[in-house]
């Protein structure tokens, strides 16, 4: 995938992530293990450390102007948590494990410290998560229901695939309500989704591993002109329910 956003010939395309180097000075670095469906913090709670992800998966959600819980990322190794939070004191979102988990500290003294030259590292990382909300905001925009689980299979391909993962086989530790929350879509529609993707040849689906079989026809679906033209007929979109 490429590292901006892509946007050529109509096409909508995932953004290339940007992590943090999880293997600095492992010897000083203060290591905090989160048990599954565990809490790492919560909305609100004062905020004195920003975290690296070191090992699993975390969900981070927010409460909607309803009070619904809604996804708004899932972190994965060498991501960042909390770090804006670090200038307004309290943390804006609650983070759980989705699976047994590692995070590395990374007290505000250390991101200031020149001599770690941390901060850089986590500007140029929150700058290219700007650029990916950006795209996630025109894909939820721009694309039905199954575009949007192609767009998010792609997606999490890639960003596994940067930290040398497989990019075909893919373990889906969060439920498929949380990917209709992250997605705009009703959960009926995600397993709609993923079935009629699989019916196509595209993937094949065993529980939550997903195989990806034809990444180019996925990569094609998202290009509108091309999916108008498909036998199938376009789902209308979605909203939570």
């Amino acid at each position: 995938m490429a590292d901006v956003i892509a946007l050529h010939e109509r096409r909508v395309e995932p953004v290339a992530p940007r992590t943090l180097d999880t293997d600095w000075d492992t010897d000083r670095a203060t290591h905090r293990r989160v048990r599954r469906k565990h809490m790492l913090y919560r909305s609100g709670q004062v905020a004195r450390t920003a975290y690296v992800v070191h090992a699993g998966i975390f969900k981070c959600t927010v409460l909607d102007e309803h009070g619904r819980e809604r996804v708004t990322a899932f972190a994965l190794k060498g991501d960042v948590l909390g770090v804006e939070a670090l200038a307004s004191g309290r943390y804006a979102a609650d983070v759980m494990a989705l699976d047994v988990a590692d995070v590395i500290e990374l007290p505000q003294s250390d991101l200031l410290d020149p001599v770690r030259g941390l901060l850089p590292q986590v500007a140029g990382m929150m700058s290219t998560a700007l650029a990916r909300d950006w795209s996630w905001m025109l894909a939820l925009h721009a694309l039905d229901a199954e575009q949007r689980v192609a767009y998010f299979l792609l997606d999490l391909s890639a960003r596994l695939s940067k930290r040398g993962y497989s990019a075909d086989e893919l373990m889906l530790r969060m439920t498929r309500y949380d990917i209709g929350s992250f997605l705009d879509i009703a959960s009926e529609s995600v397993v709609r989704a993923l079935t009629r993707l699989e019916g196509a040849g595209l993937i094949r689906v065993d529980c939550r591993n997903i195989t990806i079989l034809d990444r180019n026809a996925l990569v094609r679906l998202l290009a509108p002109d091309d999916y108008a033209t498909r036998a199938t007929p376009s789902p209308r979109r979605e909203s939570v329910h």
